[in-house]
């Protein structure tokens, strides 16, 4: 009895030994296995969107007496239309919100620009901004508002045409006659037209002047 309890307890101590060793030999595989390598996030840059045109040296000292208060204008690949107001534009811009970054984006509701114009019209050196659309029509930036009120206001569709390649200003002087009947200079005016696909040229003071 005594010799078969001593051989029960080698055997056990023998299966020990076993499970041992092999509970060694499984962690040192584990140890043995490459740690895999954390793949660092990828970071997904923006797209840089290209400048199209931009307007600067707005408010010279020749429109002094009448400012947009406007410090540049950018037209963008996409579409876009970014203005840096100044002074009380940029303060009304603020009060409502509008501000993005520092600029505003009047044509947004309006669609895709394609071209920019910063023109004068009539003889009071007001000036404003229009745009070509990407379908073909106009729209302008109210002058009265954004010269008086120092407000964004904009008007779709001018002349209700979309035929629209370009736009332009012209100049023409008024000559007026002196007491002894010769002419003298009159003051300088201007005028802007808008340029159809067949050549036409549309007078579109009427549809600035609001």
């Amino acid at each position: 009895m005594t010799h078969k309890k001593r051989s029960l307890g080698l055997l056990a101590l023998l299966l020990m030994l076993v499970l041992a060793m092999m509970l060694a030999a499984c962690g040192a595989k584990a140890s043995e296995e490459p740690v895999p390598e954390e793949v660092p996030e990828e970071t997904v840059e923006e797209p840089v969107v290209e400048v199209v045109k931009s307007i600067e040296e707005i408010d010279t000292e020749d429109m002094k007496d009448v400012p947009l208060q406007i410090e540049s204008i950018t037209l963008f690949e996409d579409g876009s239309l970014r203005i840096v107001p100044t002074e009380d534009l940029l303060k009304n811009a603020e009060t409502n919100n509008e501000l993005v970054d520092g600029a505003v984006y009047p044509f947004e509701d309006s669609g895709k620009v394609k071209d920019v114009f910063l023109v004068r019209y009539g003889s009071d050196g007001y000036r404003t901004i229009i745009c070509l659309m990407e379908d073909g029509s106009l729209s302008a930036m109210s002058a009265t508002e954004l010269i008086k009120d120092h407000i964004t206001v904009v008007w779709d569709n001018l002349t209700g045409r979309d035929t629209y390649v370009s736009v332009e200003e012209r100049v023409s002087e008024d000559e007026s006659e002196d007491e002894d009947g010769e002419e003298s200079e009159g003051e300088t005016a201007y005028r802007v037209v808008g340029i159809t696909e067949d050549g036409e040229e549309i007078d579109l003071d009427f549809s600035l002047d609001f």
